[in-house]
């Protein structure tokens, strides 16, 4: 059970990349060397380095035609063929695609919106093998470290360490829910993207950012499990 740490937060921007301009992607930067990333975690170097390339496998890049935007964030893959990402990045979507990591291009159709989260389900017409993502059985302890995997300006997937700063509520999408706080560098683009622990096991799912801190925003694993085992989903109404 994870404890609530108060962590002061001011406006917080959703990463999802939209064509429309609402939210101004920041400029583009070169993805972190991956050595760097694996220096960072405490594992043997063959185990850190497997870690690494195993969560990029499991994260898709997504692009969603909006009825007025363009879409593009971040996802994983879940046995099934199933995806999740954010529901701001494929919210009223017309047709939906994912970029896989070995550079292959996949139609999704959304398969439910949760009504008081930031989450989405996609499905995928053919998973064609992909590898698939282990979800942690709780949200992490503060201090815990973790790993952010995204495709930050819709360009190349970057992995990202750091570190859980807290728990604490906020406002997802005009619902108040607790979030995980972490200070890995997440980026707009990251939107969907997974938190990992050092296992490589999904503990969140990346959505926001704390203006002011900089630090990081994820629906914690417990809230998404909860959606899951719920099927608390709504199909998308389809309408502009």
């Amino acid at each position: 059970m994870a404890v609530r740490r108060p962590v002061a937060l001011a406006v917080a921007v959703l990463l999802g990349v939209s064509a429309t301009g609402c939210v101004a992607a920041p400029p583009p930067e070169p993805p972190a060397p991956e050595q760097t990333a694996m220096e960072q975690l405490d594992l043997a170097a063959p185990a850190a380095e497997s870690v690494l390339r195993r969560s990029r496998e499991i994260t898709v890049r997504i692009r969603a035609l909006g009825c007025q935007a363009l879409g593009i964030g971040s996802g994983f893959v879940l046995p099934g063929g199933v995806v999740v990402t954010n529901r701001h990045v494929v919210d009223q979507p017309r047709q939906v695609t994912l970029n896989t990591w070995d550079g292959r291009s996949l139609d999704a159709s959304v398969d439910g919106l949760a009504v008081d989260s930031d989450l989405a389900v996609l499905t995928l017409g053919d998973d064609a093998g992909l590898p698939v993502a282990e979800l942690a059985p709780e949200t992490p302890q503060p201090g815990t470290p973790v790993i952010a995997v995204g495709y930050p300006g819709g360009g190349p997937a970057t992995v990202s360490t750091g570190t859980v700063v807290g728990i604490t509520d906020a406002d997802v999408l005009g619902e108040s829910a607790g979030v995980i706080v972490v200070d890995a560098e997440i980026r707009q683009g990251n939107s969907g993207g997974p938190l990992l622990d050092e296992q490589g096991r999904v503990v969140g799912v990346v959505f926001a950012l704390d203006t002011a801190s900089g630090h990081g925003l994820a629906v914690p694993v417990s809230t998404l499990l909860d959606r899951l085992d719920a099927d608390a989903f709504a199909e998308p109404s389809g309408a502009c």
